[in-house]
């Protein structure tokens, strides 16, 4: 039985609960509190020195890294392959997962943490804050969210994150116009890796960034048949912290389409 330590708010094990449920694989579930920093427990760092979610342990071996999971998911267990046939269409692949960890995830925290662990945090003491960040192993993280928890929706890590999703649903919307999906007719790895972002952007109520974008409606359409679409779902957002996210998008947003070449 395969263990993933995961978290329901984290797109990164949203992208592997996504292949276990395409592929049909039995998973024992253990949660990791994020907001309370359990990832940076002793106990976990042994699973994970990074501290990041998720993390699979199979057999008795640990695999790290979502999209290095991913793979390693559909190759051991490998009836009904979410990778496209051909090296072109598995490069092509690749791109986008490479895309998702290097640029999408990377400017992720700005709106995801402002919306679903800022607001946990503005309730705790100086003190119990203090105690928190001095757990993060990344000086550059630890810094990253002290800056979003003071600016909040100010921050310009907030706009960097409306821009890069803005950017993604471009370039999803430009190969779905082509096809069903972003890499060929059957859904990949390149979907799943970037389906729970699309997905946590419309419970943000993000909706004026879907607008334009049929394609990627109608693609979104398709995975709500599909078994991946309940597992990359994230926890409900309360209505407050929905309104909020709402309120603030609409100027970042009205800046990066000013600034649209289109």
């Amino acid at each position: 039985m395969i263990t993933l330590y995961h978290n329901q708010n984290s797109p990164c094990a949203a992208k592997v609960r996504a292949v276990l449920a395409e592929k049909a694989i039995p998973w024992d579930s253990k949660i990791v509190n994020l907001v309370e920093k359990e990832n940076l427990q002793p106990e976990y760092l042994k699973i994970n020195p990074k501290g990041v979610v998720p993390s699979v342990i199979d057999d008795g071996k640990t695999i790290l890294e979502s999209t290095i999971i991913m793979e390693y998911l559909d190759t051991k267990y490998s009836p009904d392959s979410l990778k496209p046939e051909g090296a072109y269409a598995q490069a092509q692949m690749r791109k986008w997962t490479k895309w998702v960890d290097e640029t999408l995830h990377l400017n992720w925290a700005g709106l995801a943490w402002t919306a679903l662990i800022r607001p946990a945090w503005l309730k705790k003491s100086p003190a119990e804050i203090d105690e928190l960040l001095a757990k993060v192993i990344d000086p550059n993280r630890r810094e990253r969210q002290l800056r979003i928890l003071k600016q909040g929706y100010e921050s310009q890590e907030f706009m960097n994150s409306m821009s890069t999703l803005d950017r993604t649903l471009g370039d999803m919307e430009t190969a779905l116009t082509q096809q069903s999906w972003l890499v060929g007719d059957k859904p990949t790895l390149a979907d799943l890796a970037v389906l729970p972002y699309v997905i946590t952007a419309e419970k943000f109520g993000l909706d004026m960034m879907f607008a334009e974008y049929q394609g990627v409606a109608a693609w979104l359409e398709r995975w709500r048949l599909r078994p991946a679409f309940e597992e990359a779902r994230p926890s409900k957002l309360p209505d407050e912290v929905r309104a909020d996210v709402v309120r603030h998008s609409r100027e970042p947003w009205a800046k990066i389409k000013s600034a649209s070449p289109n």
